[in-house]
């Protein structure tokens, strides 16, 4: 007998009212146990991937063991992005309460969490933060690139470490680009060479959303064999032109060897040597010497160099032009600082966004013991910063450094070397730029769309140029989606120069508009 809510009447029951309450509640509670679990278990196990990387608002979840999605800035990366992001999300905040209407977002998409092996690292993921947050601060609170309105957000967009989990972050970018309030209207940063960010950007470019490339120097991935994209950086063959002029400028002629990486197709290394071939040729003297190097992450194998380097020493070549990735590159020193033939003295040319081996005190042991000189065509001259008034710099990137130092807060002389803070504040700018000029047009009170900012980019010039800590930027038909006006420094490790060299290359020459 059961009392009106269905739990059993005691007043007509024999025995101990208790027990037979006892009995009754451990019925009910075991059936009441699976369904607490399945309203427990089922949830997680469906949003699992969600809740491990910060809870269904943080707009990341987990794909292949990396957290990997868009966020404002709240959900934090890696550790050592801590400061910069909550810098960055303070901004957006701050954007959007004091914005009075719509605000706008430009996502920088890269490699922000790192597996076993990855293209980047965290110190020069933390420096392209810190850049593209110092031109963000600048866009929002300074007339440098234009009205200070609409506000600016940032977003942060991971790939993961390889970029192999692009496809479901391209497709919560395109969302965001759809969202008619606060629409996001062009990407920056793609940093790394290889064939998913073609594949990236060809996605982007199908949805109309304008793409600037930070450390992509791969010639082809840019206008007009990547519809959409511009880059930043100098491509590998404005880096062989500086090249170039350096050996042109040498008392005698070098004799170089190519060395090239010969493993799976690589857009950096392969777009590399080409363009040595193509600018260099006449210089190349030895056999070229093709090796099994990293695919992209991959750690080099001891020993990778030494048929390399014995094959030099007996063609007696003087100089190396060399195709492969960074962490190559410093094996294949530390084989020529161990060489036979130590009455030979050697330069190495190579190119980079920065000059990270400035900071390596391994790589500049090699140099210095082997009699070495590491040639770097880079985007960034530490010498730059020289209070000579001769010294031959971007225009505006003193106002860059300055800028960098009143955002960011940090004084390490060294915060700059890896060029990675530099690119990707100026790949914002040129982004923010092309969104100040929409203001021109009669939206009727409505954000700028993607397609709208997209068809600004290639009228940034004459009147319109971008001022960048590079150099003042101009994208036009004629150049494509190359930055004429930017500086591209040659500078020899070990560093014996206290001011840089004169003449440096500028891409289209220097007066470029």
């Amino acid at each position: 007998m059961t009392g009106p809510d269905n739990a059993p009447s005691f007043a007509h029951m024999p025995g101990e009212p208790g027990s037979v309450f006892r009995r009754w509640l451990r019925r009910w509670w075991r059936l009441l146990v699976p369904a607490l679990v399945l309203l427990l278990v089922v949830p997680v196990a469906l949003y699992w991937d969600v809740f491990t990387c910060g809870g269904p608002t943080s707009g990341v979840r987990l794909v292949d063991g990396q957290c990997v999605g868009v966020t404002d800035g709240s959900y934090l990366y890696h550790e050592q992005y801590t400061e910069v992001q909550a810098d960055i999300a303070r901004e957006n905040a701050r954007v959007a309460e004091e914005a009075g209407g719509h605000v706008v977002r430009i996502a920088l998409l890269g490699t922000l969490t790192f597996g076993d092996v990855s293209p980047m690292d965290p110190v020069r993921m933390v420096r392209s933060l810190e850049g593209a947050y110092t031109a963000q601060m600048r866009a929002n609170h300074s007339p440098h690139f234009g009205d200070e309105s609409p506000g600016i957000q940032l977003y942060l967009a991971n790939m993961g470490g390889q970029q192999r989990q692009w496809e479901p972050v391209v497709s919560d970018l395109v969302a965001m680009s759809e969202d008619e309030d606060n629409p996001l209207v062009a990407v920056i940063g793609m940093g790394v060479s290889i064939d998913s960010t073609r594949d990236v950007a060809a996605r982007l470019n199908t949805h109309g959303i304008p793409m600037v490339s930070s450390a992509v120097t791969a010639d082809g991935l840019a206008q007009p064999e990547t519809p959409g994209l511009v880059r930043a950086a100098p491509s590998n063959t404005e880096y062989v032109r500086a090249l170039r002029a350096y050996l042109d400028d040498l008392e005698e002629p070098a004799r170089a060897t190519l060395v090239y990486d010969d493993n799976e197709p690589d857009l950096f290394v392969e777009s590399l040597r080409e363009a040595y071939e193509n600018q260099l040729g006449v210089y190349i003297s030895g056999h070229p010497q093709e090796y099994m190097g990293t695919t992209v992450g991959d750690p080099p194998k001891a020993g990778l160099f030494d048929t390399v380097v014995l094959n030099m020493c007996v063609a007696k070549t003087d100089t190396v032009f060399f195709a492969g990735r960074a962490p190559d590159l410093k094996e294949f020193i530390a084989s020529l600082a161990h060489r036979n033939c130590t009455d030979q003295s050697f330069r190495v040319l190579f190119v980079a966004i920065g000059l990270t081996a400035m900071d390596d005190e391994e790589v500049q042991g090699y140099l210095r013991d082997g009699d070495i000189t590491l040639v770097y065509a880079s985007s960034v001259d530490h010498r730059w910063n020289a209070g000579d008034p001769s010294v031959e710099r971007p225009p505006h990137y003193m106002s860059f450094v300055n800028a960098f130092h009143e955002y960011v807060g940090d004084e390490d002389p060294t915060a700059l070397h890896n060029g990675y803070a530099l690119i990707n504040h100026d790949a914002f700018a040129v982004a923010a730029s092309a969104v100040r000029m929409t203001n021109r047009m009669d939206l009727e009170g409505a954000p700028p769309t993607s397609k709208e900012v997209s068809s600004y980019l290639m009228l940034l010039n004459s009147a319109h140029r971008v001022r960048a800590g590079g150099g003042f930027l101009s994208y036009s038909e004629e150049h494509g989606g190359e930055a004429a006006g930017r500086y591209v420094p040659v500078v020899e490790l070990p560093v014996e120069e206290d001011l840089p060299r004169p003449r440096p290359h500028v891409v289209g020459g220097a007066g470029s508009l």
